[in-house]
């Protein structure tokens, strides 16, 4: 319904600090990473956690239920921290994290926390953080109902106009159960770019293809840069009588 009158509306003037809810039992240390829990209260960070950001003060929780105590926390800015292997060539380079005090380059099973903004030296970044994943881009590519033991080749799936890291990768079926996929016909979904190795999994009968309507990361990113006008290319290879049916293949990077 429009509206007929006038109304006052809360204005949050800080945009740096917001405040969460701390998880029950959980002690937040000031400059810690956080992150959220699956109820969505705030916790030290661990992997694979939504990021928040970066705590602006201690808060204890041990002893309390959830949202018992309330933390600030930086959700933007640039914050010096350790990163162990940055050098100046990992400028611009997305970050993950893997605890509340542990940066990394691997993306699989951790949480993307932001971009190296600069470096102050070797394992010494100033780190961009990026709460809402704002950098994160994604490509999306939706694979036909291939026949039993049909391929892709090689096909081209996205072009880099700019320089670009890729993040993740994942394939999300699409309504349909896979059929005659086991260890002598296996389903490989492999991602490549300007010729390198991105991302490949093999899906057998112990790795099974995501049941319809849900998804599965494709691991550990390897050569995750690309320069510009690189492109992306999708491989799918299947055996005899592997049909994954209908599925998307969907990629992040910054």
């Amino acid at each position: 319904m429009a509206l007929t009158k006038n109304r006052e509306v809360d204005h949050y003037i800080d945009q740096e600090l917001r405040t969460f809810q701390v998880a029950a039992a959980k002690h937040i240390y000031k400059g810690g990473l956080v992150g959220l829990t699956s109820a969505g209260y705030a916790q030290p960070l661990v992997a694979g956690d939504p990021f928040v950001g970066i705590a602006y003060e201690e808060m204890d929780n041990t002893g309390g239920a959830n949202g018992a105590v309330s933390v600030r926390v930086y959700t933007l800015g640039d914050f010096g921290l350790t990163l162990t292997g940055a050098t100046a060539a990992h400028i611009g380079r997305p970050v993950f994290a893997s605890a509340d005090d542990t940066l990394t380059f691997t993306a699989a099973g951790n949480s993307y926390v932001g971009l190296i903004q600069d470096i102050v030296t070797t394992n010494e970044i100033i780190l961009r953080i990026d709460t809402l994943r704002a950098k994160v881009k994604t490509v999306t590519h939706a694979v036909e109902d291939l026949a039993a033991g049909a391929d892709i080749a090689a096909r081209a799936i996205h072009t880099f106009e700019k320089e670009g890291w890729i993040v993740s990768a994942r394939v999300v079926n699409q309504a349909t159960a896979a059929a005659g996929i086991d260890n002598s016909n296996t389903c490989v979904v492999a991602i490549n770019a300007s010729g390198s190795s991105v991302a490949t999994k093999t899906f057998d009968a112990t790795t099974t293809f995501p049941a319809a309507n849900t998804a599965s990361d494709l691991g550990t990113i390897s050569n995750p840069h690309v320069s510009a006008g690189g492109v992306m290319t999708l491989a799918v290879t299947n055996g005899a009588t592997a049909n994954p049916g209908t599925f998307i293949v969907e990629v992040d990077y910054v």
